[in-house]
């Protein structure tokens, strides 16, 4: 009796969770579940890269220095923000020196340019699809008379395109019609556009207006994630109907956790790519390991374990990208050590033998 109700109250987590946010369509039917059951998860089998895209020496970049762990004290360590450009050019924020780091596609050696950002206390950036560079700053000494704007678009030449007012959250992402959004105004699933699909500015009016309460996707989807306990996680993709296409529920016997900073989940091939946290804490350490799934009509179509100790000098606060999914369909991780430097690793997501 104990067990049938536990079950009850697991597999409508997610129909409560949508009926709380007014998706009556998809609360009124019962969800067909698929079923990914992690199992007893083996730390320590990390999935090794397929290349690495982009590095760079310890002098190369700059990292704070003298206090513990890696080495780095309070406030921004390194660099904790990459992204991938179209054309697959690699670009890392170097925060200490204030500037942009570009590789080129398939020249990992060394950064092909740079792109100086003095004077500016920059918070994020993310890459349009035209290759416009837009960044989330203000001026460290704002001028007489400044707007305050904080959202900046550049050409990738860097000449300031034009300068507008945004509601900012956690995070600045692209979403799948090109429109840059900013992820976690005021609630922490919610996505607010603020630029057309072709890359103009919106009013704050209209991106009050124009703000989802989960990540949208391509044709029309969104995908809600719900954390049902420590060892239990729901996905779901919503179509515009507003009905539940899909649903997968994660189970592990080791300690699951979203990690939206972590990862912003994206459809490979029609599929949702996304990541949890999978984590123990032993006699002698912390265990701690990001886990990829691409999940398929039956299950997991791919799963792997990464490093999620990679991204060194991470104090806790503002933005950070330690995975990132490109255009390409491909996984990027971001690597830092101040012994060793910053390298950018790639994987692929395709599917294997479902499980």
């Amino acid at each position: 009796m104990m067990i049938a109700r536990a079950a009850a109250l697991t597999v409508g987590g997610l129909a409560i969770l949508l009926a709380g946010i007014a998706l009556g369509t998809a609360a009124a039917s019962p969800i067909k579940w698929v079923a990914v059951p992690l199992g007893t998860h083996q730390f320590g089998h990390l999935r090794a890269p397929d290349a690495t895209v982009a590095r760079a020496g310890p002098s190369q970049v700059g990292f704070k220095k003298g206090g513990n762990g890696c080495g780095c004290i309070d406030g921004p360590g390194g660099p904790v923000l990459f992204d991938v450009a179209p054309n697959r050019s690699i670009w890392l924020f170097d925060v200490l020196n204030h500037r942009l780091l570009v590789w080129k596609q398939g020249r990992p050696a060394r950064p092909a340019r740079t792109i100086k950002l003095k004077g500016l206390d920059v918070r994020d950036f993310a890459l349009g699809r035209d290759g416009t560079v837009y960044l989330y700053a203000v001026y460290a000494e704002p001028p007489a008379g400044d707007s305050g704007a904080n959202l900046w678009a550049l050409t990738p030449g860097a000449k300031v395109l034009w300068r507008a007012h945004a509601l900012m959250g956690n995070a600045l992402r692209i979403g799948p019609n090109g429109a840059l959004y900013s992820v976690g105004v005021k609630r922490a699933a919610a996505w607010t556009p603020l630029t057309t699909s072709v890359g103009r500015p919106l009013s704050l009016a209209q991106q009050r207006r124009g703000t989802t309460q989960f990540q949208p996707l391509g044709g029309g989807m969104h995908l809600i994630a719900n954390q049902l306990g420590p060892h239990e996680v729901h996905f779901a993709l919503v179509d515009r109907a507003e009905k539940v296409v899909r649903a997968w529920r994660v189970t592990g016997r080791a300690k699951l956790a979203l990690a939206p900073d972590t990862l912003t989940p994206s459809l490979v091939g029609g599929e949702p790519v996304v990541q949890l946290d999978v984590s123990r804490q032993t006699k002698g350490a912390f265990l701690w390991e990001h886990q990829v799934l691409r999940l398929g009509p039956s299950g997991s179509r791919a799963s792997f374990s990464l490093d999620a100790k990679a991204l060194c000098c991470n104090d806790g606060t503002g933005s950070i990208t330690p995975l990132r999914i490109a255009s390409d369909g491909r996984l990027y991780q971001l690597r830092t050590n101040p012994k060793t430097g910053v390298s950018v690793a790639r994987y692929s997501v395709g599917a294997r033998k479902e499980s």
